[in-house]
């Protein structure tokens, strides 16, 4: 076999350490070369997490066990604002549509905004050992670490970002991680994405949030300005508008005057009402009644309209008639007749013609003053027989001679009265015709005159 070195001597044979390698000894059986290698230690990979991503590293960072790094977006379930998360997570991305949006965004943990520019930013941490920051093409920088082989990254997209692992891992050619929020192209509720990316990060304007609203009733808006405003009703008596200093205003409502045939003040303990009582003038010196017990104004429940029933009438007239008997004769008679059945008296009342809407009282009186001869012996007795509205005939006695005695001739006046209540629309007649009972002997009628007085009143 073969070899360079033997027995004490040094051994010429030239041995170099490479990478990793170390060489002892000078080749010489005292000092033998002793070739020794390490394994490099695996880099430590950290990635720190922050309010809005959620990192996550698994594995040892061998060739067959490289690191994975995995990053998940934070929302926030429950906003310090108490509102509710408007940014939804779907399986497809990111989404935000007109149905989640009614304001504007602001900058939370690991972020940063610009409200005048829309300009989106990541915000690294500022606390002592942080290794990530801005790098020169703008983007996250964090430095790789470690020496040997260069440490295995494997990067995992989520729904909603999107990461990239670019370089080898050593400290000329670091790892590079970068990511992209995704953005849904077509959110589950059909509407717009409302997220915009730009060249300088994720923004979201008014702009795009003002086409979201519309005003309804009540409410007035302005999608140009977004100035919204509440909207009075043009209609007729409406008394709210706005006030000198921008806010809703109905004004105090003036004090009722109540004039007269009025009472109460339109509030609700004492409602504004007609007051039921005679007009404008005072009470007469001779009227002693309670006015609102006994005035004749009221108020129709039907209409709500005030009336009085019509002023009181009333009619008299006094009629004198002479019955053309012709003086006649009459002897003995089984019962009443009529002297003679052309002579009659009458008090008549017309329907309506004193009122169209008010009940009548009527009463009529006959008196008749009559002359009378009759022979000695003579028996007999003289009344009126009353017909009314025309029906049958009701003889009323009101004189008579019942003893036997001379011859002799005599005048008597004697009266009858009818009275009757009636109703509005309501006629009524009442008509008297001269009768006689001669019960022994004759009678003769040398005149019979007839008094006639009518009044009527209405009630």
């Amino acid at each position: 076999m073969s070899k360079c070195c033997g027995g004490s001597n040094r051994c010429t044979c030239r041995v170099t350490a490479g990478p990793g390698v170390t060489v002892d000894g000078n080749g010489s059986a005292a000092l033998p070369y002793v070739v020794s290698s390490e394994g490099a230690e695996p880099t430590t990979v950290e990635a720190a997490d922050t309010a809005t991503v959620d990192t996550e590293v698994t594995g040892t960072g061998g060739a067959a066990d490289p690191y994975v790094v995995t990053a998940t977006v934070i929302l926030d379930p429950a906003p310090p604002g108490g509102g509710d998360q408007l940014i939804q997570a779907g399986p497809d991305g990111l989404f935000l549509e007109c149905e989640q949006v009614r304001g504007c965004l602001s900058a939370g943990d690991g972020a940063g905004y610009d409200p005048d520019s829309g300009v989106i930013t990541a915000r690294p941490s500022m606390d002592a050992g942080n290794t990530t920051v801005i790098g020169a093409d703008g983007g996250i920088y964090t430095p790789g670490g470690g020496g040997g082989e260069p440490t295995a990254l494997v990067v995992t997209d989520s729904p909603t970002l999107d990461l990239t692992v670019s370089g080898t891992g050593t400290a000329a050619d670091p790892y590079d991680i970068s990511g992209v929020v995704v953005l849904d192209p077509a959110p589950p509720g059909g509407g717009d994405q409302l997220l915009q990316a730009g060249p300088d990060g994720l923004f979201l304007e008014c702009e795009q949030i003002r086409g979201c609203l519309s005003a309804g009733d009540g409410a007035g808006y302005d999608p140009d300005t977004g100035v919204i405003t509440a909207r009075p009703s043009t209609d007729a008596g409406n008394s709210l508008g706005y006030g000198t200093d921008g806010g809703l205003l109905v004004p105090s409502a003036a004090a009722l005057e109540v004039g007269c045939g009025l009472q109460g003040d339109g509030t609700g303990a004492a409602p504004l009402a007609a007051f039921p009582v005679a007009g404008e003038r005072p009470w007469a010196d001779d009227w002693d009644c309670d006015p609102a017990v006994n005035s004749t104004l009221h108020c129709d429940p039907g209409s709500g309209a005030l009336w009085t029933p019509p002023e009181h009438t009333s009619a008299a007239v006094t009629l004198q008639q002479n019955h053309p008997l012709s003086v006649p004769t009459v002897t003995a008679t089984t019962g009443f007749v009529l002297v003679d059945n052309s002579a009659w008296a009458e008090g008549t009342y017309t329907a309506d013609s004193l009122s169209d809407c008010r009940g009548v009282s009527f009463s009529t009186r006959f008196a008749g003053h009559v002359e009378l001869t009759w022979p000695a012996s003579a028996q007999w007795e003289l009344g009126y027989a009353v017909q009314v509205n025309g029906g049958a005939l009701a003889v009323r006695v009101l004189h008579g001679v019942y003893v036997n005695g001379t011859a002799r001739r005599e005048r008597y006046t004697f009266g009858v009265s009818q009275a009757a209540v009636l109703p509005p629309h309501t006629s009524y007649a009442v008509r008297v015709y001269p009768a006689v009972r001669v019960i022994a002997g004759s009678v003769t009628f040398n005149q019979w005159l007839t008094d006639t007085d009518l009044i009527a009143l209405t009630r």
